[in-house]
């Protein structure tokens, strides 16, 4: 029975002593209650040892690593891997939070097929400053060995959980990428085993400008472009024309989108115009012409269009 699986959840975090205790709170909410969380502090240097310490001693199945000096996410997480103990590993970042039934909806997933090895959710993505939201869920066939090499079709690390056994076999994070590290091991993952979506927001996704969020920094996106691209050289060799061009096409929107959201319009004019180059659509030039708007702007007219 899905109720008996056990579950660990890996936090990693840096400086967001006013954030964490929410996070971990969302776990200890979950209706699923056999867990354990594993707290990973990336060289925090805030109050974030003390309030994890507090929480420790309120509830056993807390564990908390903390060291010096920071290291990267992706180490951190893998370190929340290592320290992990059930067969079962979820993901949360420590500044958003899960939905109460998050786990049990997940667990119910893998309960109904042996096969499926990764369960990912929908998100309610709330954007602070600009006052609006957008719910998305990710659009992942049970067979996305292709589809992964064309989109993220499985979205953040925030909403997968995923069987021990098949990190085991793929390998966890990449220590080498400064950004889209869920979406390289999504590829890996999804060559080797079935995927399944919970088909609603299951987690509020919190976007903060002035957090730091990896999301903020295009340079970091386009160089890990280059890096995963040359890394799966391989399995895009093998991909027909038409999704050599649809994976490119992405690629160029992702940071494109990212420089409409950073403030850095003629980086999304580029890379808008490199995406129409590979596939004609009415994103590319959409994103092209958003470039001379304000990004609240463009948020607001896309909740109001809904």
């Amino acid at each position: 029975m899905y109720n008996e699986m056990l579950v660990s959840v890996v936090i990693p975090t840096l400086n967001r002593d006013n954030l964490i205790e929410r996070a971990v709170q969302s776990v200890l909410n979950q209706t699923h209650k056999n867990l354990e969380i594993i707290v990973v502090s990336d060289g925090s240097t805030d109050k974030t040892d003390q309030i994890m310490e507090n929480m420790c001693k309120q509830d056993s199945r807390i564990k908390y690593i903390s060291y010096h000096p920071a290291r990267g996410g992706n180490v951190a997480r893998n370190i929340g891997i290592d320290n992990s103990n059930y067969d079962y590993i979820a993901f949360l970042d420590d500044d958003d939070e899960w939905h109460t039934d998050k786990i049990e909806k997940q667990l119910q997933k893998f309960e109904s097929d042996d096969d499926i090895g990764l369960v990912c959710t929908g998100i309610n993505a709330v954007f602070i400053v600009e006052g609006t939201t957008s719910v998305y869920i990710p659009p992942a066939p049970k067979d996305s060995s292709t589809e992964i090499l064309l989109k993220n079709c499985i979205g953040s690390t925030t909403t997968v959980m995923v069987k021990k056994d098949i990190l085991n076999q793929c390998g966890k994070f990449d220590e080498n990428l400064g950004a889209l590290q869920d979406y390289d091991l999504w590829t890996r993952i999804c060559q080797v085993t079935k995927i399944d979506v919970v088909n609603e927001p299951c987690v509020e996704y919190y976007n903060y400008p002035a957090n730091n969020q990896v999301s903020q920094f295009t340079d970091k996106y386009i160089a890990a472009i280059e890096y995963i691209n040359d890394k799966y050289t391989d399995l895009v060799n093998n991909l027909s024309d038409l999704n050599k061009r649809k994976r490119m096409h992405y690629l160029n929107m992702l940071i494109a989108k990212k420089g409409l959201r950073n403030g850095q319009p003629k980086i999304s004019r580029k890379y808008s115009k490199k995406a129409f180059n590979f596939i004609k659509s009415k994103s590319a030039v959409m994103c092209y012409f958003s470039s001379i708007l304000p990004y609240s702007f463009l948020l607001r007219m896309k909740h109001i269009l809904k």
